[in-house]
């Protein structure tokens, strides 16, 4: 059971190795074509979290 088990994780590491040997860069284009921008604050730049909007506008 436990030869399978490691047979089985060596093989996918296989697959693994070749596809990156095939096409190396498709994953991250994948990765940077998912991952939408992060907003900042147009005033101070800071990154903008929830939809509480930005602390340099609070601040007297």
């Amino acid at each position: 059971m436990i030869k399978g088990a490691i047979f089985f994780l060596l093989v996918m590491v296989a697959i693994g190795m070749i596809g990156n040997a095939i096409a190396p860069s498709a994953m991250r284009r994948i990765i940077r074509r998912q991952l939408p921008k992060a907003s900042t604050c147009p005033r101070c730049g800071r990154y903008l979290v929830g939809k509480g909007g930005c602390d340099c506008k609070k601040r007297a």
